[in-house]
């Protein structure tokens, strides 16, 4: 009986990635995938923007915290700067393609890190803070429609280009008439869920989100979440190279962000 149930377990494990392996990709009726995906990518944030952040953590420990910051974003470079509470601020990530840097709060120390670290801790790794545009780090298949938060949906699978990203294969469903993302859900290469977010909030302006709620939810450990929010989003025509080297990090010089 024990060997019977250790298969079974093992089984509902890797039936994401037998799923994955088996699953057929239906035609996707809005033409060619990886320019919708971008699409996407661009109506949730631009290519050259900057916004506001904040996220809230719940731990089943009840030592819940939260932190709040900004980020600025131009086409695949990426940095995030925590503004409070006092004892988080000036941590930030930075993202430069595929190269990631971290900075320690309160200090100038800044390190090399990596897509799959958590550096801030929560439901959120490095990744998740700096990945905006999808292409550059999977590829994209179309599965068909699923409703989804009580909507029709259109459903992707992503697999990771490469294994230093921190999630094998991801599942995304897009609302068609609005190009936002209504729930994520993320899985190791092995097959396994990880966690998984729903969208709890949106705020469209001009065919764009101006602010999105998404709640980061363990698979394995459900009381624990992420609430991470984007706010104040905001195009803009062009962004200095200055903020996407180490030596910005490590200047401590990161506000204002007026430009």
């Amino acid at each position: 009986m024990k060997r019977i149930a250790l298969a079974t377990l093992a089984t509902l494990c890797l039936a994401p990635a037998a799923l994955a392996a088996e699953t057929k990709a239906e035609a996707f009726p809005g033409g060619d995938i990886a320019a919708y995906i971008d699409s996407v990518d661009a109506a949730l944030l631009p290519v050259n923007c900057k916004a506001r952040m904040a996220i809230v953590d719940t731990y089943s420990s009840g030592d819940d915290r939260s932190s709040e910051g900004f980020f600025i974003r131009k086409n695949n470079r990426v940095v995030w700067v925590a503004t409070s509470p006092t004892s988080q601020k000036n941590f930030a990530l930075l993202r430069d393609e595929d190269i990631f840097y971290q900075r320690f709060a309160n200090t100038n120390k800044v390190v090399k890190t990596s897509a799959t670290a958590n550096a801030r801790g929560g439901e959120t790794s490095n990744l998740d803070l700096t990945r905006f545009n999808t292409n550059l780090d999977y590829s994209a298949a179309y599965i068909g429609m699923e409703e989804q938060g009580g909507k029709p949906c259109y459903l992707f699978e992503l697999k990771a280009k490469n294994r230093k990203l921190a999630y094998g294969l991801v599942r995304l469903w897009v609302d068609p008439a609005t190009r936002m993302p209504v729930k994520k859900a993320f899985y190791a290469v092995s097959g396994m869920m990880l966690k998984y977010y729903d969208v709890t909030s949106v705020e469209l302006a001009g065919g764009r989100a101006r602010s999105i709620g998404m709640k980061y939810v363990d698979a394995l450990k459900p009381e624990e979440t992420s609430l991470l929010r984007l706010f104040d989003i905001t195009p803009l025509e062009s962004v200095p190279a200055q903020f996407f080297t180490k030596e910005y990090l490590e200047s401590g010089r990161l506000f204002p962000y007026q430009f």
